[in-house]
């Protein structure tokens, strides 16, 4: 698991650089992963699946006409 500093950096780096932040919304696993955060596969095919569901790959293609912040954060769950 990533610790705070290391996602506040990752998530500062994806608001301030426009191109980072595109990488990002196309593939947010890569993007994660590229941030120093590892992920387990599980985490990134959850990763997947919830942008996918969110229809979260138009963004990009939206990102020049809008204003896109981005906040990383830590969920635990219990099955």
């Amino acid at each position: 698991m990533a610790d705070s500093n290391s996602l506040k950096a990752l998530e500062n780096s994806l608001n301030k650089d426009e191109n980072l932040r595109a990488a990002f919304l196309k593939d947010p696993v890569k993007g994660l992963k590229g941030g120093g955060i590892d992920l387990s596969a599980d985490q990134a095919t959850s990763i997947k699946s919830q942008f996918s569901e969110l229809g979260l790959k138009k963004l990009p293609d939206l990102a020049a006409r809008i204003r896109i912040s981005i906040k990383i954060g830590i969920g635990i769950s219990t099955k």
